[in-house]
């Protein structure tokens, strides 16, 4: 499998957002098995001059720390009391972004993912930055994980031309901050597995 080099992360964070999709997020359990699914939809967050960021204006918590690493580990955080969500760090240490992966198309362990989710319709199982998080099993140990380790990593995949990705704002944030109706968020059209067609 062609993981992706460090470099891939390091990029532009936008960039890295669009070039994720098509790419194949895999998981290997503490049983040896495998989980994968193709991203479908992303979310690029843009740090310091992003009011929507975790790490906005030099914000550094023992929560934001992993943001603050070179591109290329996992930033997972818990919300609403009951939800993780898993980000990849992006750009380098002096520039605290991330890119959220919104959705997967589940490929491989689809039986363990629909375990994990207490799910049976394959495309409830990963359609959400949640739902995909509890299909994989991945919590906050995976907090600072290394995406060139062997538990959680991402392969290149096919690459989705640009007139096969749609463009809108970002989800689920507070109308009250600024950069909340950025286009950041990134999908690929008409697949049955994103979580929000249209806004």
């Amino acid at each position: 499998m062609d993981r992706l080099k460090r470099s891939f992360f390091e990029q532009n964070t936008v960039k890295a957002a669009v070039d994720l999709l098509g790419c194949f997020l895999v998981r290997q359990t503490k049983k040896g098995n495998f989980l994968k699914g193709r991203i479908v939809e992303t979310e690029a967050y843009l740090g310091l001059k992003d009011d929507c960021c975790h790490s906005f204006s030099g914000r550094k918590t023992d929560r934001t720390k992993v943001m603050y690493m070179s591109g290329g580990y996992a930033y997972v955080y818990f919300t609403y009391g009951m939800h993780y969500c898993f980000n990849v760090v992006t750009a380098g240490s002096e520039e605290p972004e991330a890119v959220l992966i919104r959705a997967l198309e589940p490929i491989e362990g689809i039986s363990t993912m629909k375990k994990n989710r207490f799910q049976k319709d394959i495309k409830n199982l990963t359609n959400g930055p949640a739902k995909l998080c509890q299909a994989f099993g991945i919590d906050r140990k995976l907090n600072g994980a290394d995406l060139k380790g062997d538990d959680l990593y991402i392969t290149r995949g096919r690459k989705i031309l640009i007139e096969n990705i749609a463009v809108s704002e970002r989800i689920g944030l507070s109308p009250m901050l600024s950069s909340c109706y950025w286009p950041l968020r990134f999908y690929i059209k008409d697949n049955p597995f994103v979580s929000v067609k249209k806004l």
